[in-house]
């Protein structure tokens, strides 16, 4: 059951952050769940893998209409944190 729990969770991960938030949800429900897949999924508490930096730039000068260059005077080029709904940058 540890090797499936993780495999979930790695696909809740691939299949994106609706689906990370539900694993997430999924993690403490310790009724409904054995103990292999509460570990397996708590994972994605914690440890989510980031996306593409360059996505995120392209994200936010899409939203906020304007080069990254132009909002900030300094954008890190790796992320600080990643989690299921966003990430951080130095800026």
């Amino acid at each position: 059951q540890e090797v499936r729990a993780v495999e979930l969770a790695k696909l809740l991960t691939a299949l994106g952050p609706s689906f990370i938030k539900i694993g997430q949800s999924l993690s403490i429900r310790t009724d409904l769940l054995s103990p292999a897949y509460v570990r397996g999924l708590k994972t994605l508490q914690d440890q989510v893998p980031p996306f593409d930096s360059n996505l995120a730039r392209q994200i936010l000068e899409d939203e906020f209409g304007t080069s990254i260059s132009q909002l900030f005077d300094e954008f890190g080029t790796e992320p600080v944190a990643a989690a299921s709904l966003g990430q951080v940058y130095r800026a």
